[in-house]
């Protein structure tokens, strides 16, 4: 009996019947009609059933004691509690019984749930409303019993979006899957699948709210590890559900942008779901009038075996079936790339892929399909905005559009083509008609997809709701300069943040003020409406009224007042805003950001660091957050942590001198010799493109440069107790990269020298000080400008000084020769003494520094 409903509960998960072990022989033992029903899609039936009908008390009488208490203080969450658990009080005792009884409870909270999905998501119309199933005292009180959904389905400061169609179905599901779900796992068998279902509720809410909420993904993950941890123990043939867990734990993930967590889960989907494919290039032709093949970017894939042979018949395609994929009819692109046939090379290219993508294309999986966009939108996510992103993510959405099987993977795949192009002069209105198209389909009933297929792998995919898809279309409509049409969906959808961008486009910004007063005539404690206002009439008073009104719980309030006062430098209160509206909801990655450039500004270290923590925890990527902590870190002179921040930031910012500027200043601090000499080689090359915008800036930091000869000449040690020495060649490579560009800096090149010196490479050494003399020479003050003839005086003695301790060194040439280092060493001293003398006499024979040259001369002569 038991093998019985669990095998219930996981077909009802997957939403297809999975086959009772054969082990189980008395299957019509228990009553199933509840579970027939949610995977059937007729969740009408379900919610109006005699166990819906006990658990939402439907057929209780008006004169009910609880009905009555319930009218008084429409406190819903605590009646169906209490009715939850008197349903399950009633039942028998014996275990067959009770697990029967946890089993009707979650089936009616799934029913509520999809419900809820099909009124705001797939379509079509429920056909009835919330409160028909509810005691009918309380359909008088149905916008009251709304207005409740509403604020206890908001969290953290962040509103549920107020038209979201029968969202008391949401609520219902949420009491009985969520707030109720230790009441389901005192049942052994049901406590296996009620976590997925409350994690898939809590998401539902998340997608409802306008902002993200850290206590529900707090509580996602949570459920989310309970569920791995089951399914791990669990002995059901589990490919398709592992498969779906990890899909799923990893659409959450990627909506809260940790992506690499969620590429990490997308992976072990695919790992487990035996699914294999490759992005990789074809020769093909993308235009009528194109003559040669050129390579085109393609993914072929194929789905395992044991996944392609149970995919259910309910799912193939048929021939018009699904939504309208709208042809391009284009005068010059082809609907679909023509692919030329594989050469020998691109098969041994593809591996075991044997796939031709100019051949027939196999059928994929839907659970395959749902991964392949999983990983196209891990593609945006991670990457930049601009047409690279785009050809990337193309192919990966052409391969599911090419073998359509499933209504809900399939529309994901068309909303993704038309946002991708949208910003092509040849595909974009296109994409707005498709947009179109998907958004009037969920209002209509379509004969080719039942409830139950539009329904089946929606948790799979992160389809938008009927009011986002709507919401992006008249977005696409703004881009397209269709105003006025935008602004009619904007109205009707009560954006009336829209609506005012729209007022502010058409340059009309008192109507937009004449119409947020006029709103707030009706409804004056709406905060999210004030501080629309505020913002309109950059008022203050009006951020800190929202907040009032909202009982202290709009987040958004305090974030606006912090920017205001942030803009004008009142960094305090700028603070103390901040920290308010980041108590409530902590996922805001802006506001932790100017936090911690408000507590820089106020040398509140502890403020600062905590602040770009948690920007880095939320986006690793974060650059300029890293950068700034380092900073701090630096200031602190802490600066392993320093280095340690900056490695990140250059992730992000490799292109920033100024960053690696800090990473060779911290590198240096701390003795990694090896991570200072890469930073001055990328900072020499950065700051030699940017020579022309920025003349007065020194391309190389000669102080750095010289303690890092000086490590190696003083045979130093590094952070890692390893001596310096072991960098002589990347020292070496450095200074001919350096010496490449820069030709007329004499430290540099006794710089240069002095490592030859430690080489013992005396003909370079003697070489490099040369080129440091005739640096000086070169300048035109010599003869002007006393100091500077002075600083020329002593490079020339120095430079004597090289040649009379090198010059009569010997060495061996490439022959193995023995040669000197300068035979002429004298003879040439003597010349450039002379050159000197001869060209500066008239202007400073008189000077003391003259005689020096002379004396210098006077020495020589007796030299050989």
């Amino acid at each position: 009996m038991a093998s019985t409903i669990d095998y219930l509960q996981w077909s009802t998960l997957l939403g297809v019947d999975l086959q009772k072990p054969s082990e189980s022989t008395d299957s019509t033992a228990v009553d199933v009609p509840l579970t027939q029903s949610l995977i059937a899609g007729e969740y009408s039936h379900v919610l109006k059933s005699p166990v819906a009908a006990q658990i939402f008390g439907t057929s209780l009488a008006e004169t009910d004691a609880i009905v009555s208490n319930l009218d008084a203080s429409l406190n819903l969450a605590e009646f169906l509690t209490n009715q939850i658990q008197s349903y399950l009080a009633q039942t028998p005792t014996d275990a067959t019984s009770t697990t029967s009884a946890a089993l009707d409870v979650l089936s009616v909270g799934i029913a509520s749930l999809y419900a809820f999905v099909q009124a705001g998501w797939t379509g079509p119309e429920v056909g009835f409303e919330p409160v028909d199933i509810l005691p009918s005292l309380l359909k008088a009180k149905a916008a009251e019993l709304d207005t409740q959904a509403l604020d206890q389905l908001s969290v953290g400061g962040e509103t549920v979006y107020h038209l979201s169609p029968q969202i008391l179905f949401l609520y219902m599901a949420r009491i009985i899957l969520v707030d109720n779900i230790e009441q389901l796992k005192k049942d052994p068998i049901v406590a296996k699948s009620a976590p997925w279902w409350a994690l898939r509720v809590l998401f539902l809410q998340q997608r409802t709210l306008e902002g993200p909420a850290g206590l529900l993904l707090e509580q996602m993950l949570t459920l989310a590890n309970e569920i791995e941890t089951i399914l791990d123990a669990e002995a059901i043939d589990k490919k398709d559900i592992l498969t779906r867990f990890w899909i799923e734990k990893g659409l959450v993930q990627h909506w809260y942008t940790e992506d690499t967590k969620a590429y990490e889960a997308f992976q072990k989907a695919q790992s487990t779901s035996g699914f294999r494919f490759k992005v990789t290039g074809a020769l093909g032709k993308r235009t009528k009038f194109q003559q040669f093949d050129t390579s085109q970017l393609v993914v072929v894939a194929e789905s395992s075996r044991e996944m392609a042979s149970s995919r259910p018949s309910a799912y193939e395609s048929q021939v018009g079936s699904g939504p309208k994929n709208l042809e391009h009819n284009d005068d010059t692109v082809l609907e679909k790339i023509q692919f030329a046939e594989l050469t020998e090379e691109d098969r041994a290219r593809l591996g075991d892929l044997e796939l031709d993508p100019s051949k027939e294309i196999q059928e994929l999986h839907p659970i395959d399909h749902a991964l392949l966009l999983a990983f196209c939108l891990n593609i945006k996510n991670t990457n930049p905005a601009h047409g690279l992103t785009v050809e990337q993510m193309f192919p990966f959405v052409t391969r599911v559009l090419e073998t359509p099987n499933n209504w809900t993977v399939y529309t994901m795949a068309l909303l993704l083509r038309s946002r991708l192009e949208a910003d092509k002069s040849r595909t974009v209105e296109r994409g707005a008609l498709q947009l179109q198209a998907l958004v009037d389909q969920t209002r209509i009933e379509d004969e080719t997809s039942t409830t139950r297929e539009r329904m089946h792998h929606f948790f799979s995919v992160l389809l938008p709701s009927k009011w986002e898809l709507e919401k992006e279309l008249a977005e696409q409509y703004m881009a397209l300069g269709v105003v006025r049409s935008a602004l009619d969906i904007f109205e009707r959808l009560e954006l009336w943040e829209d609506v005012i961008s729209c007022f502010q486009f058409l340059d009309q910004k008192d109507k937009a003020k004449a119409m947020c007063q006029t709103l707030l005539e009706k409804n004056p404690t709406n905060a999210k409406l004030l501080c629309i206002l505020g913002d309109l009439d950059d008022d203050p008073e009006k951020f800190r009224e929202a907040w009032e009104v909202s009982g202290q719980r709009f987040a958004r309030a305090q974030r606006s007042l912090g920017a205001w006062l942030f803009k004008r430098d009142q960094f305090e209160q700028a603070k103390t805003a901040y920290q308010l509206a980041l108590k409530i909801n902590p996922l805001f990655e802006n506001s932790w950001f100017i936090l911690g450039c408000i507590g820089m500004q106020l040398e509140d270290f502890d403020t600062a660091v905590e602040a770009f923590t948690k920007v880095v925890s939320i986006d690793q990527n974060n650059g300029e957050a890293w950068n700034n902590l380092a900073a701090i870190h630096m200031r602190r002179n802490d600066n392993l942590d320093a280095q340690h921040a900056l490695r990140q930031a250059l992730k992000e910012k490799r292109e920033s001198w100024k960053i690696w500027s800090n990473y060779m200043y911290c590198s240096m601090d701390v003795g990694d010799f090896t991570e200072a000499i890469r930073a001055m080689g990328m900072l020499v090359e950065l700051r030699w493109k940017k020579k022309d915008e920025h003349p007065e800036e020194e391309i190389v930091d000669i102080v750095i440069l010289d303690r890092i000869v000086q490590g190696l000449t003083r045979d130093l040690k590094d952070l890692f107790s390893r001596r310096v020495a072991f960098q002589e060649q990347r020292i070496e490579e450095l200074l001919l990269g350096i010496t490449n560009r820069i030709t007329n800096d004499p430290r540099i090149w006794k710089l240069c020298g002095k490592f030859y010196f430690w080489q013992k490479n005396y003909v370079e050494c003697l070489e490099c000080q040369l080129k440091a003399y005739r640096s000086v020479i070169h300048n035109p003050k010599i003869e002007t400008d006393q100091a500077e003839f002075e600083k020329a005086v002593e490079a020339a003695v120095e430079m004597v000084d090289w040649y009379r301790n090198l010059g009569h060194l010997s060495y061996k040439d490439k022959a193995g020769a023995e040669q000197l280092v300068a035979k002429d060493w004298a003879y040439r001293s003597k010349q450039m003494i002379k050159s000197l003398m001869a060209r500066t006499r008239d202007a400073w024979e008189e000077v003391e520094a003259f005689e020096k040259l002379k004396e210098t001369m006077e020495e020589l002569k007796s030299e050989k």
